[in-house]
């Protein structure tokens, strides 16, 4: 008899073997896949978190660059009308510093803000009798009140009714607010009659002789002509900042050591370095800096957590942070180590803005 030709093929151990091994590099892709994918919709998700603090951040330094004062050279005047020397004068005002300083204890807000004119061009339409009368309309050149701050604070307010709660949930977060005030609410050049009634009027801005009087202009309409800009945003921080000595490349900080500057710190009454460098000037460079947090983590709390939380965060900010211009990397790095402590996802944005208004002269000619 003829034998058989053998024919070579797998055994079933081979083949269990080569199963296994296959089994274990899908298993392995799979894996690697999920992780990736795991990855990429987190960092997508975290891009799409910050995507509006970083518009709200653009927009910031783009309409800052903007401020004016307007300023002009003229002769300041005795009592009795003689020319006492020639001096820098403006009708407008600049002002920056801690929240506990320029705002009512009533706005639960954290950090600094920023107040200032600019040739925005904003005005309230009066002419339409329609509900949009109240909308904003472009006059070119026109003067406006501007600023920002952040404070923790409701959506209800501002919701339309059909989004009332408890239908919709009610939305507590830290918000970036953008003061507006239009041209015709520009209470700066309001005229007014100081002392007795035979004086000459003059403009509100000129008659105030205290710091908190100063600040009245945007203290009183805050409420009223201030909109979101931008939602969890923890804090604004801001840093005037002056070039530093000839031949050198450093900013210097000595003009707004405690970051309170003012281009009318001399009614406070201030008769110190400060107020004479700052009187009627900008400052040539503004260090911007906006915290921005994760919504993710806020949305993951319930309601009393969100509210304390916030109000931990509040008193820490405002507490010992940003006071001291030449601590700001330490305030920084104190920030940072805080917000991972309470493990909440952040970004922290940093620029330096030209302010192409600035003119660094000297104050006073005799």
């Amino acid at each position: 008899m003829k034998s058989r030709k053998s024919i070579a093929a797998f055994t079933l151990v081979e083949l269990l073997v080569s199963m296994a091994v296959a089994s274990l590099l899908l298993i392995s892709l799979a894996r690697i896949l999920a992780d990736t994918q795991v990855a990429w919709t987190d960092t997508k998700e975290r891009t799409d978190s910050f995507r509006e603090a970083r518009a709200a951040f653009d927009a910031i330094a783009a309409r800052l660059s903007q401020a004016t004062l307007n300023s002009y050279w003229g002769y300041k005047f005795d009592d009795d009308g003689n020319p006492e020397h020639y001096e820098r004068q403006s009708e407008l005002h600049f002002v920056s510093g801690p929240v506990t300083t320029l705002l009512n204890e009533s706005v639960l807000a954290a950090g600094h803000a920023l107040f200032f004119q600019a040739p925005v061009g904003e005005s309230i339409d009066t002419g339409r009798t329609t509900p949009a009368a109240l909308s904003p309309v472009e006059l070119s050149g026109t003067m406006n009140g501007w600023g920002w701050y952040a404070c923790f604070d409701s959506d209800l307010p501002r919701r339309p009714g059909f989004l009332a709660a408890p239908a919709v949930p009610e939305r507590k977060r830290f918000r970036l607010m953008e003061f507006r005030q239009p041209t015709e609410k520009l209470s700066l050049y309001r005229m007014v009659t100081p002392g007795n009634a035979d004086a000459t009027p003059i403009p509100w801005i000129e008659d105030q002789a205290s710091q908190m009087g100063l600040y009245d202009w945007f203290r009183a309409a805050l409420a009223e002509d201030s909109q979101p800009l931008a939602e969890n945003i923890l804090a604004l921080v801001i840093q005037p900042l002056w070039p530093a000595a000839k031949g050198t490349t450093d900013k210097d900080t000595d003009v707004a050591p405690n970051y309170i500057y003012d281009s009318r710190r001399h009614q406070w009454p201030d008769t110190s370095e400060l107020a004479a460098r700052s009187r009627h000037q900008i400052p040539p460079m503004i260090r911007l800096t906006l915290v921005a947090l994760d919504e993710r983590d806020w949305d993951a709390m319930e309601a009393t957590q969100v509210a304390a939380q916030a109000m931990e965060l509040q008193a820490f900010m405002n507490t010992g942070l940003f006071v001291d211009a030449e601590l700001y990397e330490d305030d920084i790095r104190e920030l940072e180590q805080e917000l991972a402590g309470r493990k909440l996802g952040y970004r922290i944005f940093t620029t330096a803005v030209q302010l192409p208004a600035a003119k660094l002269m000297t104050s006073i000619e005799n």
